[in-house]
């Protein structure tokens, strides 16, 4: 009974792994972001913002981002959030669900523009409308890119452009809030 039991579980861990790396493809260049953290330094120069992804279940990716800003040498926090992203079968889009710790959260969508991944963020005053959208490009392995983008009539106007790199990983838990520890 065990030797069938562990044929059996053998068997459908070997046929879901066949199916995960067309599960993650679909994510383009996004899921190599997996498995590691990336930061970057906002135009002001002392803001902060490290996100860090992991993929879950071989189908899902998982962010995690912190906002920091610099006073005087120590990195404070301003906010964390959680997002899982999944790609939507019928429009092929990434869907993520995000979550905050200012309480904010919700379901969005991203798409692509050719190699850029676009993230459109809705307006708050009339959620039809879109506020700005992140546009991100892959720059090289350790490197990627977002452009912050306001409507222009029917073009597109940069606001700020931000380079990630690949950073280490970040402190795990509420344990290193507020000493000024950086982000990583």
């Amino acid at each position: 009974m065990k030797s069938l039991l562990a044929i059996l579980l053998l068997s459908c861990a070997a046929s879901t792994g066949a199916q995960a790396p067309a599960a993650l493809a679909q994510f383009g260049w996004f899921a190599e972001l997996a498995g590691a953290c990336w930061s970057g330094r906002f135009p002001d120069g002392k803001t902060v913002h490290t996100q860090c992804y992991t993929t879950q279940f071989d189908r899902f990716l998982r962010g995690t981002a912190t906002l920091a800003v610099d006073r005087d040498g120590r990195l404070e926090r301003q906010f964390e959030g959680d997002s899982l992203f999944a790609v939507d079968r019928n429009s092929g889009r990434i869907v993520y669900f995000i979550w905050g710790s200012d309480g904010s959260h919700g379901r969005l969508e991203a798409s692509w523009l050719g190699d850029e991944l676009a993230f459109p963020a809705p307006s708050r005053k009339d959620p039809a409308q879109i506020a700005y959208r992140s546009v991100w490009r892959r720059l090289a392995p350790d490197a990627f890119e977002v452009r912050r983008e306001r409507p222009a009539g029917a073009a597109w106007s940069t606001e700020f452009t931000v380079t990630y790199r690949k950073a280490p990983p970040a402190p795990i838990g509420d344990a290193a809030k507020g000493r000024g520890e950086p982000p990583s």
